[in-house]
């Protein structure tokens, strides 16, 4: 490395390690920041992540917000999450199921190409659309309830209504894809 982009590199190594000492610590230390800040940095007062009970608390403020939302709002939301995850397992099949050559000639590099087109392509949906996820809405709401920020015909709601919506979903996209015959082999042995 050139002397300046060293110094350049140990300064940032500097600042996180200041800013994980701070977070660790609860201590509210400033860390030096280049001149130009983010939008989302100048949001958090020059920080980039959130610290711990200032995520705590927007969870807490998420998790209310799910609560309050009305079931037949959960319920379609959870319809179009139920939808995205089932069109990553989807995509898992057809794309990391159609190399049995790579499974073959190497296992570790097949799983790999499995999980990275299946469950993260589903999420990534999920989270962009706002879609309600039953797994997100029981940590969330669970939080809220907890914090005293939600009730427990709240919680029920929500869980109810995001489980029946991501199995919703989840069905309606497996009678599709059997429909139109997208997986053939059916997965028998």
């Amino acid at each position: 490395l050139e002397p300046r982009s060293h110094r350049a590199l140990m300064s940032s190594l500097r600042a996180l390690l200041i800013a994980a000492a701070a977070a660790t610590s609860g201590a509210r230390t400033v860390v030096p920041q280049p001149a130009a800040l983010t939008r989302l940095q100048r949001l958090r007062g020059g920080n980039v992540l959130a610290t711990p009970p200032d995520g705590f608390d927007g969870a807490v403020a998420a998790g209310s917000k799910k609560a309050a939302m009305p079931a037949d709002k959960v319920f379609r939301l959870g319809v179009f999450s139920g939808v995205h995850i089932g069109f990553g397992a989807l995509l898992m099949l057809t794309v990391g199921g159609a190399c049995p050559g790579l499974a073959e000639s190497n296992p570790g590099l097949h799983k790999l190409v499995l999980g990275a087109f299946g469950l993260p392509f589903g999420l990534m949906m999920t989270l962009l659309s706002g879609a309600e996820l039953f797994t997100g809405n029981t940590a969330l709401v669970t939080m809220a309830l907890i914090e005293g920020k939600a009730t427990t015909a709240g919680l029920v709601k929500s869980w109810v209504s995001s489980y029946a919506g991501n199995l919703a979903g989840s069905l309606l996209l497996a009678g599709l894809v059997s429909a139109a015959g997208g997986l053939p082999g059916g997965g028998g042995a």
